[in-house]
């Protein structure tokens, strides 16, 4: 062993203790223990991995995303939010917010520290201005609870269990209203919202309408931590029926000319319905082997009388439907039957969900719609989801990206183990290629659903956002310029300059700082 050698390197161990030293010292602040106090004193809650309660609250809907964050905050109170943000910014620590826990990416969860909106639950109608507010814990069936005895319906997700938020920031359609009332985000009146900094801001056409405009379709997550906002709701007064209920019908198609079914369905949309925005669908597609059939969800918004009529040329065309069924139904009812009976949280299965927003559908995209269930050793259930959004949008003026097309085509891949993820993965992008393939000569394809988080998806800038995108990254320079809210496919703000370039975690200099030193001792003998 070289003695004088270890001697030489002594001023560069000093020179990495006293790194070290000061680094530890630095984070002896009294913030951290004065955070968690605080959360835990008004109601709220901090969550590690060791608690009982940590793992129902850090599952995701999910589990081929499932990601296990180190620390959960739940904060009961938005001063707790503004104390959590300020205090974890100053400290140049890493989140993400956490709300229905259903983000297709995983998006809404990371290795470090979380803050869950699940304490968040308080929700206010004033039924004079027919408007309701929800703070970011709510999830959509406890909207439909409060509003099931009136004749008032929201625009939420047919997923009882999705997060309010979430679902409004990127768009938020609903297949059986939204063709009549709007997206979610066309029916907000004001967000709440908490920055990077802690400072809590109002944003509506008054307000900040530049983050108003990038809140309705920008995305959950990438400006900062909605904590409330108002929406309008709907009063049904023209279908005839008790308090709250509309006509639903569900339409069947098995083992026919399912093309031809669908080509007439086509012609029906383009000859009636893209002109009575009473009527909408949402389309269930599958095909196997086995079984092939097509099953239509839909709902017809006006006199149920005048809704057989309207139908007649269409459904007496061959082949004819197997069924045709009409119910009278609330909201919550609706939610229930079709929500809780696909979309149980959590999921069992693992899932990846792809997206195509369309101006219209081809002879030649149906037939890659049309396709067999994936050829794989890995069982793998593929599901089509066909939703209309034709004239859904009805307020130009949001950073909603699609006001042109009239349909989200989406189909979930569905295994059921770790192991089959790559060829589950491998076919789900594949499909999307061929479709979008198909769609190539007459460019009926122009984007993908933000809220159906794609990770594996290519030009995500330009498939989410379109023509948004600069516009989107200015509002973000203003309002988070260090781009604290960070996630894979978050819009950066323009400089590209954040927290987590410019600086390094502190936590990671110590380590850093620790390693080499460990290593470099040992280096020596």
């Amino acid at each position: 062993m070289n003695i004088s050698h270890i001697h030489r390197q002594w001023p560069v161990h000093i020179l990495l203790m006293f790194l070290i030293i000061c680094l530890i010292d630095d984070t002896k602040s009294d913030s951290f223990p004065t955070l968690e106090s605080t959360i835990i004193s008004h109601g709220g809650q901090v969550l590690r991995v060791t608690d009982s309660q940590y793992k129902n609250a850090a599952t995701l809907w999910n589990p081929a995303i499932q990601v296990w964050p180190s620390l959960i905050l739940q904060p009961a109170i938005y001063d707790d939010v503004s104390l959590a943000l300020s205090t974890l910014y100053s400290a140049k620590v890493s989140i993400r917010i956490m709300g229905g826990r259903h983000s297709y990416g995983g998006y809404c969860s990371h290795r470090g520290v979380v803050l869950d909106s699940s304490r968040l639950k308080n929700i206010t109608i004033n039924w004079e201005d027919e408007t309701i507010t929800m703070q970011s814990g709510v999830v959509w069936s406890e909207v439909y609870d409060v509003l099931k005895e009136s004749e008032y319906i929201i625009i939420g997700g047919l997923c009882p269990s999705v997060g309010v938020v979430g679902f409004t920031l990127g768009g938020g359609y609903n297949s059986m209203y939204t063709r009549s009332y709007g997206l979610a985000l066309d029916n907000v009146l004001k967000f709440t919202v908490a920055l990077y900094n802690g400072t809590i801001v109002t944003a509506s056409s008054q307000m900040n309408p530049d983050l108003y405009w990038a809140l309705r379709g920008g995305g959950g997550g990438n400006f900062g931590y909605v904590l409330e906002m108002t929406q309008k709701i709907h009063r049904i007064t023209d279908t005839k029926l008790p308090s709250g209920q509309i006509s639903f019908f569900n339409i069947t198609w098995e083992n026919q000319d399912l093309k031809e079914a669908l080509l007439n369905w086509l012609i029906f949309l383009n000859d009636v319905a893209d002109m009575d925005t009473r009527i909408s669908f949402d389309v269930i597609v599958y095909v196997s082997s086995e079984r092939r059939f097509i099953m239509m969800w839909g709902t017809f918004n006006g006199p149920q009388v005048e809704l057989q009529p309207l139908f007649n040329s269409w459904l007496t065309k061959n082949p004819k439907p197997d069924t045709f069924s009409i119910f009278n139904y609330t909201q919550m009812d609706i939610a229930r039957k079709i929500g809780i009976l696909i979309n149980p949280f959590p999921v069992r299965e693992r899932q990846h969900i792809v997206s195509a927003m369309a101006i219209n559908i081809t002879s030649t995209m149906l037939d890659v719609i049309l396709e067999s269930q994936p050829n794989s050793t890995v069982p793998i259930a593929q599901f089509m989801d066909i939703i209309y959004l034709n004239n859904a949008n009805k307020d130009k003026n949001t950073a909603w990206p699609f006001p042109d097309i009239s349909f989200d085509i989406a189909p979930g891949f569905v295994w059921t183990t770790l192991d089959g993820d790559y060829a589950a993965i491998n076919a789900a992008e594949s499909w999307w290629q061929r479709l979008l393939n198909a769609a190539a000569p007459t460019q009926s394809i122009v984007g993908a659903y933000l809220n159906y988080i794609d990770p594996y998806m290519p030009n995500w800038q330009s498939m989410y956002y379109r023509n948004n995108w600069n516009r989107l990254r200015e509002i973000k320079t203003i309002w988070d310029p260090t781009w604290y809210f960070r996630f894979p496919q978050g819009i950066p703000p323009i400089t590209q300059q954040s927290l987590a370039t410019k600086f390094t975690s502190k936590w990671s200099i110590l380590a850093i700082t620790f390693t080499i030193t460990v290593f470099s001792k040992f280096s020596y003998l």
